[in-house]
């Protein structure tokens, strides 16, 4: 045999054994293929269950908790009149996706029987944006659940928490002026969610009034 036909023959034999098959490359492809499917069956079965266990309405109330720590964030961003007018529009963004609609009522004057303290989730937000926010600094502690998160209807789970508003007298100082104990109802409702060509429906939290 040759020079040249050995080396023809090596790289022929190199070639077979190390170039991937069409076999191959279909194997792979439907390998991902079932991973993906198996991906997204797992997602419908988590998320878009129709009847949540005590173990998820205890991670969800968490998670109101937690939303309700980030509304007052948020809030204190909107009311920064030194930081960026594009992070104030964000915040009010969040501020929106936090609760279960624009109309939702929130009470955070330090007066509670004071009707004229009451403001709708969007008001806050427009009144925050154009600098005409009149409630006093304050930060929240304390957050229980008042009453668990319960079935009220075929796609809603509703109960509430309770926590402590705490005034203080100006922006720089942590002096308390007052503590109100405050009610916030949470909701979980089933919500479309887009997952890449998929739309499915999933549960979320969402807050309600505030009381």
């Amino acid at each position: 045999m040759s020079k040249h036909l050995k080396i023809s023959v090596i790289i022929l034999v190199l070639f077979v054994i190390y170039a991937p098959s069409c076999v191959d490359e279909q194997a792979i492809v439907m390998h991902e293929e079932a991973v993906l499917n198996e991906t997204r069956n797992e997602i419908r079965t988590e998320f878009e269950t129709e009847y949540l266990t005590e173990a998820y309405l205890f991670a969800y109330e968490i998670t109101a908790k937690q939303k309700l720590t980030d509304f007052v964030d948020y809030l204190h961003i909107i009311t920064d009149t030194s930081l960026d007018e594009s992070f104030r529009e964000k915040a009010g963004e969040m501020i929106q996706n936090t609760f279960l609609s624009e109309n939702v009522t929130l009470q955070l004057v330090q007066h509670k029987d004071d009707p004229s303290g009451k403001i709708n989730v969007r008001r806050l937000i427009q009144l925050g944006l154009k600098n005409k926010q009149l409630l006093p600094p304050f930060s929240i502690k304390s957050i229980v659940v008042n009453e668990p998160l319960h079935r009220t209807g075929n796609t809603t789970y509703a109960g509430s928490l309770k926590f402590s508003q705490v005034f203080t007298g100006s922006a720089q100082s942590n002096k308390s002026m007052n503590t109100m104990d405050r009610t916030a109802d949470i909701y979980i409702n089933k919500e479309e969610k887009i997952f890449g060509a998929d739309t499915l429906k999933i549960w979320n939290v969402r807050l309600g009034d505030i009381r």
